[in-house]
């Protein structure tokens, strides 16, 4: 049931009542009054009699008198005389005047109650000619109750009527709001978060409209974020696409190489039955597959980074360094980095970053120390050096490969630089990083927009 029908059913319980008590007490009060107009009737009735009789002594005719009283009671409204012969016999009886708009029956029965009945004591020269009783009968009584509560009962069940109706309406419009704000509740749980509700009029409403247009805003809001955050996951996914690309390429691709000109080679050489020469070249080829598994793990490492999140960023860059001192023992390296996170995306930039510099440190420019450093500036720029004191880069040595390329690009992707040069302090070469740090509102807009709603 609809809240207006509800309250128009609660009202006209309350009208209901209210004209139930009413009618409870008109009713008492109609058969007081009725019970007392038969008792009224009934002592005139009775003075009619004394007086009509109270000459008895000079009457010459007493059974004509009787028949006579007993006429006059015709047409009467409340009262029926009736004659009965000495054998108790009906002789004679008046009849009363009908009603001219007669009472229903229930009604008759509900307030008329047992009628009256009075045996008139006659004087000694009429008790021998039979015995007169006087009835009284409420029906006239009754029906003029009928008559004058029919036109009050009629003007009130059409004011409680019109009350019904004006309720419905009023209430309709009243609660109009209401339904408008049900119909926009239902089209924001669809997922139209355009919906909007014109300003409700009555003062109570206003703020709930405003609040619901709030409310709408903020989840458009949040909507367009979301879908803002699934595009930059779809770069997100992009850019680790090509990030494999470029390592498969860079790590797989030049053994994968070597492997075929080595095994092309083997095949030259098993004609010259060079037993040291295939040896060498069985040698180079195992080399090289050890070399790929280990960059194909190092892949994979990528791809699910657990060593990375589960250490932190510190202990992975100790755990890369001291893989390169066992393979590299006559090199002295260190490192200063704090024991903290800069969220995933940095970690996992910086990590990449001083892994490709390390690699490129040892295999190109020969060191004999390499030193890698990070650090937070105070206008919150993260700063990642690589340095070594090998021979440097010469006038010949090309900077623009696939390694240094793919370094530049996770620096510009985070919004910073990547810089290449020659050690001013002395000779070797220094690999800088400058990326800026996020804010927490820029490192979670999702969870800023959740919060602030």
């Amino acid at each position: 049931m609809s809240l207006r029908l509800l309250l128009v059913r609660s009202i006209a319980f309350i009208l209901l009542a209210t004209l139930t008590l009413g009618a409870v007490l008109v009713y008492w009060h109609a058969l007081q009054k009725v019970r007392a107009d038969m008792r009224g009737a009934m002592m005139v009735g009775l003075r009619i009699v004394d007086n009509a009789v109270d000459d008895a002594e000079e009457v010459a005719l007493p059974r004509r008198r009787l028949e006579l009283l007993v006429a006059d009671f015709n047409g009467d409204r409340n009262l029926r005389a009736v004659l009965f012969n000495p054998d108790n016999s009906l002789a004679l009886y008046s009849y009363l005047q009908p009603p001219e708009r007669p009472a229903p029956e229930f009604l008759l029965n509900l307030l008329s109650g047992p009628p009256l009945v009075e045996a008139v004591q006659l004087p000694p020269a009429f008790k021998n000619l039979g015995i007169l009783m006087l009835e009284s009968d409420a029906r006239n009584e009754v029906a003029d109750v009928w008559s004058e509560a029919a036109l009050p009962l009629s003007i009130l069940a059409v004011f409680f009527s019109l009350i019904v109706i004006v309720l419905y309406f009023t209430l309709g419009r009243a609660l109009k709001p209401l339904e408008d704000l049900t119909f926009a509740f239902a089209r924001i749980g669809n997922g139209d978060y355009r919906t909007r509700v014109a300003p409700f009029f009555p003062r109570e409403l206003t703020r709930l409209s405003s609040g619901f247009n709030e409310m709408a805003i903020r989840l458009s809001e949040m909507e367009r974020r979301n879908h803002r955050l699934h595009e930059q996951l779809e770069t997100v996914q992009e850019e680790e696409r090509i990030e494999l690309a470029r390592n498969l390429h860079d790590d797989v691709s030049p053994l994968l190489f070597s492997v075929d000109v080595d095994a092309m080679t083997i095949k030259e050489l098993a004609q010259t039955r060079d037993v040291d020469a295939l040896v060498e070249r069985a040698n180079a080829i195992r080399s090289a597959v050890v070399d790929m598994k280990r960059n194909v793990k190092a892949l994979l490492g990528q791809l699910r980074p657990s060593g990375l999140h589960a250490l932190s960023l510190a202990n992975a860059i100790e755990n890369l360094i001291s893989y390169w001192k066992s393979r590299r023992p006559e090199i002295v390296f260190s490192c200063e980095c704090p024991d903290k996170s800069w969220g995933s995306r940095i970690d996992s930039a910086l990590y990449s970053i001083i892994r490709e510099s390390l690699s490129n440190a040892v295999k190109h420019t020969k060191p004999s120390r390499i030193e890698v450093l990070i650090e937070e500036t105070y206008h919150d720029v993260l700063v990642a050096r690589v340095l070594d004191d090998g021979g440097g880069l010469g006038p010949g040595v090309a900077t623009g490969g696939f390694g240094l390329i793919g370094m530049k690009e996770r620096a510009a992707l985070l919004g910073g630089t990547l810089v290449v040069e020659n050690r001013r302090d002395r000779p070797g070469v220094v690999v800088t990083a400058r990326l800026p740090v996020p804010s927490e509102a820029d490192s979670f807009p999702a969870m800023e927009g959740i919060a602030a709603q």
